[in-house]
Parts: structure tokens; sequence; C-alpha cells
């Protein structure tokens, strides 16, 4: 009977031992349960991260290129404050160099349609033309001469 007891008693202590091993390996279940759910904001974390960096690095790039078009728009400003619109007689428009601005430069005259456009195109004299290579426009500097007709010799001549 002593050993009927003994072996009860060792019984009831395995199934105690069972049931704390089953009670901790519930709890090592939830750790690790837990645990993965820390991983998986953790990894969700980082990849918010990354994302915001590369919006970063982009709004930086944009404040980079924003910032170019402003120093070229006040280049041009400054440039183009050195002309002023001129009219020929024959009426045609064209910038011409204001005095006291020509920083050593000869006196020229730039295309209206180019600057328009933020681009400075120097017109260059062809006959009663100023010629603007950019664009190929043709600004008459003054007025034709009429052409009359030699009645003895029956050619065409100009005065």
């Amino acid at each position: 009977m002593y050993s009927e007891i003994t072996a009860a008693i060792q019984s009831t202590k395995t199934a105690i031992e069972l049931v704390k091993a089953a009670h901790g390996l519930s709890n090592y279940s939830e750790l690790l349960t837990a645990v993965t759910a820390v991983q998986i904001k953790l990894t969700d974390a980082i990849a918010s991260e990354l994302a915001s960096q590369e919006k970063q690095a982009a709004l930086a790039e944009r404040v980079r290129e924003l910032e170019k078009q402003i120093a070229e728009i006040e280049d041009w400003k400054s440039q183009i404050q050195r002309y002023a619109l001129f009219q020929f007689p024959t009426g045609a428009l064209a910038y011409a160099l204001k005095p006291g601005m020509e920083n050593s430069e000869p006196m020229h005259y730039l295309c209206t349609a180019c600057v328009d456009k933020k681009k400075k195109t120097t017109l260059q004299p062809k006959g009663r033309l100023l010629h603007c290579p950019e664009c190929d426009s043709n600004i008459a500097m003054r007025d034709a001469q009429p052409i009359n007709v030699n009645r003895s010799g029956g050619s065409w001549m100009s005065r």
C-alpha cells in the first residue's frame, strides 16, 4: 500500500509538473505571439520610415529645382533690365540696350519674340533689316524706298 501511495503521489507530482509545463507552454506561446506582433509593427514602422525618407528626398529635390528656377528668373530679370523696348520708324519693335548699361558691349538690339521666350538673341544687320538667327524673324529698321520704273531703259531701279 505504501508503494501505491508513493505511486499516487508521484503521479500527482507528474500531473502537477505537466500542468505547470502546459501553463508555461501557453505562456511561451503567448510570448511568441506577442514578439511576432512587435516584429510586424517594427517592420511596418521601418517601411513607413523608408517611405517617409523617400518623400523627404523627393521634396528636397523639388526644392532644389525650384530654387534653381528662382535663380534663373532673377538672373533673367537682372539681364533684361539693361534693355528697353525700342520702336523703329517702321513701327517694328526690338529691345535696345539702355545708355549707360553697355558694360563694354556695343549698342545692339534683342529680338522681342525671343525675349518673350526668355532667350537673349542679338539681332544681326541684314541690309535694311535686322535678322534674328534664333527664330529667323526680320525687323525693318527703315521704310523701304519706293521702286520706280525707268521708262527710258525699261529696267527697275530704286532711288
